[in-house]
């Protein structure tokens, strides 16, 4: 099978590249600008940038089925216009190439921001609510994406989406904001860990997982896919274990961690670095929900995700063998 992936260089597209070679199908990986973090994969590269369709028709029409994992991040309420440029515009052309070039499967790469996450104590699945307007610009341009993708099937093109929650392990080249943050705790360099957490899962369980969606899911359906909820103490924890540490981390309630905001932001503004955290972190840290299901998953192609101390263990172990850690 000849598959194009979309943000092949990036954390999640680099693991399906990954997986896809494992399982002998030829990749054809559109890329932004850096490749190296595919540099040792039997790919075929293509330059493109998905915000400009006709960057795209090179690329397209060298395959059968597309997987899209491109995508801009942040957490402001700024209304950031390059997240809608990418998120949004990005999302149609590359529907639009796939209806153009008769692709006989689209899976789009979601993201379970795009659900609502209250209420909190009760399972979240595929049938929850979508997020309402006025929060990030992030969780609202990937439900926009996600809503256009659906409707793409009324079109007559094949499509499957799925929804990653919070997604760590190796490879991480650059490495992810969550790597960056396992790192940072390594080497102590945090001095205290937020209330609150994420459902984790391994972004090789994620990258099986959609490629299983490829070749198994029903068309026209969305499947979540989960791992973990731990709190971000837990995450610290289980680094400083692994790492042989005795210390733990140091929890701050949230009254603490935003009034210091002004003073985090200064401080980066003085460094000329990225600030500690931000206050979509937070809020985000603290509306997760504990109760997140990939049951859907897990029946249609088998999707499983293992424990966060294995992952964080491999993670620690990838970092050390390319030098990021000692």
């Amino acid at each position: 099978m000849k598959i194009g992936v979309t943000g092949a260089a990036g954390h999640i597209g680099t693991a399906i590249c990954h997986e896809l070679v494992r399982q002998g199908h030829e990749v054809n990986a559109l890329v932004f600008r850096d490749n190296s973090s595919l540099k040792d994969l039997p790919v075929k590269y293509f330059s493109g940038d998905i915000s400009d369709k006709k960057s795209l028709t090179n690329w397209a029409k060298h395959c059968e089925y597309i997987i899209h994992a491109a995508a801009g991040f942040g957490l402001a309420k700024n209304q950031d216009p390059r997240l809608f440029q990418l998120n949004v515009t990005g999302t149609q052309n590359v529907i639009d190439v796939a209806i153009e070039y008769s692709i006989k499967r689209l899976v789009y790469i979601s993201s379970i921001v795009v659900f609502s996450s209250h209420p909190q104590n009760i399972m979240m699945d595929e049938s929850r609510e979508f997020v309402r307007d006025g929060s990030f610009d992030y969780w609202i341009t990937k439900r926009d994406a996600h809503l256009l993708v659906k409707d793409s099937s009324k079109k007559g093109l094949d499509i499957v989406i799925v929804c990653p929650t919070s997604v760590i392990g190796p490879p991480d080249k650059k490495p992810s904001k969550i790597g960056n943050a396992l790192i940072n705790i390594y080497q102590r360099k945090i001095p205290f860990i937020f209330e609150g957490g994420f459902d984790f899962t391994d972004v090789r369980d994620v990258a099986f997982g959609i490629v299983g969606a490829l070749l198994d899911g029903h068309s026209g359906e969305t499947y979540i896919l989960g791992g973990h909820y731990h709190t971000i103490k837990e995450f610290a924890d289980m680094v400083l274990k692994i790492k042989g540490s005795w210390r733990r981390a140091i929890r701050l309630p949230y009254q603490i961690v935003y009034a210091a905001l002004p003073f985090v932001s200064l401080y980066a503004g003085i460094t000329h670095t990225q600030p500690l955290y931000e206050a979509g972190y937070i809020d985000t840290l603290r509306h997760s929900n504990k109760f997140i299901s990939s049951e859907k998953a897990r029946r249609h192609f088998g999707y499983l995700s293992r424990p966060l101390e294995e992952t964080i263990y491999d993670t620690i172990l990838y970092f050390k063998n390319s030098g990021k850690l000692k």
